[in-house]
């Protein structure tokens, strides 16, 4: 069997902002993501999630260590390079309004543009199995401004897609999602990574769905990452525990699946009964 393709690797990493005598944000990181796995990202707000998808992107030059992405140095990509292989969802991205759907969607193609003026057959077949990817085809023609939580998302999603990229980073993708479509939306990136052999890294904090769809999950905690499971592949509840400060208990829901919730103080959990 041929070994997997390592599509990124992080090897001693440091980031900082600003000049040398400011805070440091990443320490050593060492990291290998491969061609179609999921991995994700948890940790405590401040603890480097979003800076570590900015080195990887390519928009945050590390202060120390080296990156390679798809085999190359990062510095070694220009920033159109990068835009077609590489695709990032930040949190909270704006949506630009007074747009139809698909043309927003179509914004995705502009690394890929020979001309500024016109679409080529290319690009509109890519802006239309991005839509369908998404689950957002229905929507195509609706205008940015009527859409719910649940359905600007599935256009976000379609528009990283129209990229054509290879790895996927996304920064909270469920935030502001109700659990229905918390649960619709990994199931979709689940999806898309074996339909389009997509590597996808997201920061989540639901610990469930990060336990229940991602390959594995790592934490990062005071700039460092480590990884979040035990010795059997279950996310460690002590290691959960210190990287967010708080109790982390367990539970077996009537399913049979693993249940994890932080305990209230002063109030323990209850097991879930049979």
């Amino acid at each position: 069997m041929p070994e997997p393709e390592v599509v990124a690797r992080l090897s001693g990493v440091e980031a900082r902002y600003g000049s040398a005598e400011r805070r440091v944000v990443l320490r050593g990181v060492d990291l290998e993501l491969l061609r179609g796995e999921h991995v994700a990202l948890l940790g405590a707000n401040g603890s480097g999630k979003s800076t570590l998808l900015r080195v990887l992107s390519g928009l945050l030059a590390p202060a120390a260590g080296e990156v390679e992405l798809f085999g190359n140095p990062i510095g070694s990509w220009n920033r159109g390079e990068l835009a077609r292989r590489v695709s990032v969802l930040p949190q909270d991205t704006e949506l630009p309004r007074g747009f139809r759907v698909s043309e927003v969607v179509a914004l995705g193609r502009i690394p890929h543009a020979r001309s500024w003026f016109a679409s080529s057959a290319d690009d509109e077949a890519a802006v239309a199995r991005a839509l369908t990817d998404a689950e957002a085809d229905a929507l195509a023609d609706r205008a940015i401004d009527e859409l719910s939580s649940g359905e600007r998302q599935r256009v976000l999603v379609a528009l990283a897609l129209a990229q054509e990229p290879q790895l996927l980073l996304l920064d909270e993708p469920t935030a502001h999602l109700d659990v229905a479509h918390q649960l619709a939306l990994v199931q979709l990136l689940e999806r898309l990574r074996h339909t389009r052999g997509l590597t996808v890294i997201a920061v989540l904090h639901d610990l469930n769905l990060a336990a229940h769809f991602a390959d594995r999950a790592l934490i990062l905690a005071d700039g460092r990452l480590i990884r979040a499971s035990d010795e059997h592949g279950r996310l460690d509840v002590r290691r959960l525990g210190d990287a967010f400060g708080v109790s982390i208990a367990e539970a077996v829901a009537p399913d049979g699946r693993r249940v994890l919730a932080p305990v209230l103080p002063g109030r323990p959990i209850s097991r879930i009964p049979d």
